[in-house]
């Protein structure tokens, strides 16, 4: 068993617990609209392709490579604190027992008016429907854990579109890339982590970007995610030419959170 089985089997568990039920019953009831707003100000899509370069900044209590682990957070704080240092967009990590998630944080993010992402390792509809409910803008698919358990994308890509949820979905390495530009994904995202062992080498969103450049097949926004701890990092992966990045860890281990947003959303 690798750490990426790890991942997916405690995800089935939540999913078992009933973690995502008591939110999920409300995609079905009047309060839900799949006819809710979907302008500038929720779409991380849009954000993306209208701003030069965007910083997703994350909420993640806990690393599972072991980096940090807190068992609170101010969110709220937190949030708005992203929105004024500069952040275009927030993810918030949902996974209640690797990453010490919690569900209701979309609803504090949403409070911030910025595009809200819905992270976790979503193998179900079931999570999909939560993420709607809970007002989130778009959702996380992984094509590695879909691989694994051989789940249909387009089928998950199509229920989250028909909950007006965009997908961001997230590759390793070229093979998966080609895979996901067959699909109907909203954006695409360059992981620098094998999920896997949990190494990071930043030179994978070149690598990709460079691939791109060559079958120039690109038609939607890219992002880079994992490893970026610095505005060194964030240069190198705008130089690539991604879209924006997503960062997590780097955020919960600097010393000075406003700072930090500071200098990888590259803002004076």
């Amino acid at each position: 068993m690798d750490i990426l089985d790890k991942f997916i089997g405690q995800a089935k568990e939540n999913i078992q617990s009933g973690y995502y039920k008591n939110f999920e019953k409300f995609a079905f009831e009047a309060n839900f609209s799949k006819s809710r707003r979907r302008d500038a100000k929720f779409s991380l899509k849009h954000k993306l392709l209208s701003e030069h370069f965007t910083l997703i900044a994350e909420i993640k209590h806990a690393s599972p490579a072991g980096e940090y682990s807190f068992d609170s957070i101010d969110v709220e704080k937190s949030v708005f604190t992203f929105k004024d240092a500069g952040a275009g967009a927030i993810s918030v990590v949902v996974e209640p027992k690797i990453f010490k998630g919690r569900l209701d944080n979309i609803l504090i993010a949403k409070k911030t008016g910025l595009p809200v992402l819905f992270k976790d390792f979503i193998i179900s509809e079931t999570q999909i429907r939560a993420a709607a409910a809970l007002g989130a803008d778009c959702i996380l698919l992984i094509v590695k854990a879909a691989e694994r358990l051989n789940l249909n994308l387009d089928r998950l890509i199509k229920t989250a579109h028909s909950y007006c949820l965009e997908v961001l979905l997230e590759c390793y390495d070229t093979k998966e890339i080609q895979k996901a530009m067959k699909t109907k994904a909203d954006i695409i995202g360059i992981n620098n982590r094998d999920l896997q062992t949990l190494q990071v080498n930043l030179s994978r969103t070149m690598e990709i970007m460079e691939f791109f450049d060559k079958t120039n097949h690109i038609n939607l926004p890219v992002i880079s995610e994992s490893g970026i701890k610095t505005g060194k990092d964030a240069e190198f992966a705008k130089s690539a030419g991604v879209n924006g990045i997503l960062v997590g860890t780097a955020l919960w281990t600097a010393d000075n959170l406003y700072a930090k947003i500071k200098e990888l959303s590259m803002r004076d």
